[in-house]
């Protein structure tokens, strides 16, 4: 027989497996040689020893839960118990080992039933050598015992540096949680400027994550910023009016009120950051921010922002009332109000009539986008009872 191993699952079912070889790795990818699912595709090598076998973890610098002790390595015997992923593994020794025990008692007691020497065979000083060298073994296995437990939260064999490369590796690799573990365990004896090599490293990969983590909200203030550049190639090309400058600073005061700090603590970001100031600052004394606003000031910036396919009626209209709350006689406002309503109908029939093809053919998804848009840009008090007419017809068609 070969030694074996026996994995018990977390519902009680159980499985024994022979090991054979000079290494034996255990996990559930294609190169295991014993393939269990829910591991790592390598998570365990056996490995042969002039002695048996010694179980390992398949990442250097990882610990193995053996008898319920993180370990580095263990040389098996029989009945050791191997933790791992929710699995229970006990080592059993092959039919030769096992059988060691029962001759060693056969012998025993073939000795025992022996004739007894006669006294003057027996060495007295036998006995009193024999006592020095069993307190000596006693106390180097001590030594090593304690030598062996106190090195399971070290980083012996390899040195912190080790450690450190093996995680700017990782890191490397795309994969900076392990690399966060392998630096964690370097940390705790590296000392100097391995030290601060490790922390530096540590930095590092903590800043790549939030970088990565707001990559999407970078893409947002990237196309934001766009959209500033369009309107200045728009508006600003053949000269600087007060209005158009006066409402370009507006949208970049509102741009950095959102994006400055996303792009002040991101690399990618500090470009943008950069080009939306310099925009701000070019245009910023023609549009005399700190003077009042003109009836051709605001009816400008009412009209930018009918200029895209879901035109902000919404923020128009707001733009117009804020002003003739302070200004009540400025007719020329007043009526651009009403010229605004009054083109607007015709475009808010044409997307009810779009919505409503939409529901006559099933596509509710769309029609659903398209309702949400008009709430978000267009919903005006005096166009709300058309647009909730369709709100209830999908929630009717859902």
């Amino acid at each position: 027989m070969s030694d074996c191993i026996e994995i018990t699952t977390d519902r009680g079912e159980s499985r024994k497996v022979p090991i054979a070889g000079d290494k034996v790795w255990l996990g559930s990818g294609e190169g295991a040689d014993v393939r269990v699912r829910g591991l790592a595709p390598r998570q365990l090598c056996f490995v042969r020893t002039d002695h048996g076998y010694r179980v390992e973890p398949a990442v250097p610098g990882s610990t193995v839960d053996v008898n319920g002790e993180a370990l580095f390595c263990k040389d098996l015997v029989a009945g050791d118990r191997i933790q791992v992923a929710g699995l229970q593994i006990r080592w059993l020794m092959d039919a030769a080992s096992v059988a060691i025990a029962p001759r060693a008692r056969a012998a025993r007691r073939a000795d025992e039933a022996a004739p007894r020497r006669s006294p003057r065979t027996v060495r007295p000083k036998s006995r009193g050598r024999w006592i020095p060298v069993s307190a000596l073994f006693a106390v180097v296995l001590l030594v090593g015992l304690f030598l062996l437990r106190s090195l399971s939260g070290s980083t012996w064999p390899h040195s912190p540096q080790h450690y450190v490369d093996l995680a700017r590796a990782q890191m490397n690799n795309d994969e900076p949680q392990r690399a966060l573990d392998t630096l964690a365990f370097a940390l705790g004896e590296a000392t100097g400027a391995t030290r601060a090599e490790a922390l530096a490293l540590e930095a590092e990969i903590h800043r790549r994550r939030v970088e990565r983590a707001e990559k999407p909200k970078l893409m947002v203030a990237r196309q934001q910023q766009e959209l500033l550049l369009s309107f200045a190639g728009r508006h600003l090309r053949d000269g600087a009016s007060r209005p158009a400058a006066r409402e370009l600073v507006r949208l970049c005061d509102e741009w950095l009120a959102a994006h400055e700090e996303l792009c002040a603590r991101n690399a990618e970001g500090e470009p943008l950051l950069r080009a939306t100031r310099d925009l701000r600052s070019r245009y910023l004394a023609i549009a005399a921010i700190g003077e009042p606003e003109t009836a051709a000031d605001v009816l400008f910036a009412a009209q930018t922002r009918l200029q895209f396919r879901w035109r902000d009626y919404l923020g128009a209209v707001q733009r117009i009332d804020a002003f003739l709350r302070l200004h009540p006689d400025a007719v020329e406002v007043q009526k651009a109000r009403e010229v605004m309503l009054a083109e607007g109908e015709p475009w808010l029939e044409g997307r009810l009539h779009g919505i409503d093809a939409m529901l006559d053919r099933g596509d509710t998804g769309n029609a659903a986008l398209d309702l949400e848009q008009l709430e978000k840009w267009s919903l005006l008090p005096e166009w709300r009872a058309k647009v909730e007419a369709r709100q209830r017809r999908l929630q009717r068609e859902r």
